[in-house]
């Protein structure tokens, strides 16, 4: 990854699911990764580094301390919260303590069905919110949403985070 890049973290569930349903999200959020990628970000994918079945030879301890660190290190957390999950929580919560904006992923009907948890939705790290009707349209709206992004940071004109 270069260093120059701004980083966006990805943020979705993996674990305790099926496997075609896993495929499926890992899919989805590759997709928000090359959208990132479209408009100059690197995106970072968790279940590229991380995934509970591909890599399972990794202790809690790395899984940790990688993340952790790409949280830290980015300049915006997408992350899909129409899967409950423990290690989103944990992300959008590492992400507001790091002073990174959110933006939440999730579908509208599961919103409309009060599905989608409350206590996530009023981080006040979240800035911005896509309630979706399918994933072509949450890829949609996440274009619209990283181009008003991206000029905002740009207009801040702040210098790249520090390199080792």
């Amino acid at each position: 990854m270069e260093k120059s890049k701004k980083m966006v973290y990805i943020s979705g569930a993996l674990t305790d699911m099926p496997e075609e349903e896993r495929a499926k999200l890992r899919t989805f959020y590759e997709e928000l990764g090359q959208i990132c990628r479209e408009f100059g970000f690197e995106p970072y994918l968790p279940h590229i580094y991380g995934d509970p079945q591909r890599v399972a030879h990794l202790t809690p301890a790395q899984i940790d301390r990688m993340d952790r660190l790409a949280v830290t290190q980015s300049y915006l957390v997408v992350a899909y919260v129409g899967v409950p999950s423990i290690g989103v929580g944990i992300e959008i919560e590492l992400a507001y303590h790091a002073n990174k904006p959110i933006v939440l992923l999730y579908e509208k009907v599961k919103l409309d069905e009060r599905r989608i948890s409350r206590l996530v939705r009023g981080s006040p790290a979240v800035k911005n919110t896509i309630a979706f009707a399918d994933f072509e349209d949450a890829k949609m709206q996440l274009r619209i949403f990283l181009t008003k992004f991206l000029a905002d940071i740009q207009t801040e004109n702040l210098p790249p985070p520090l390199s080792p």
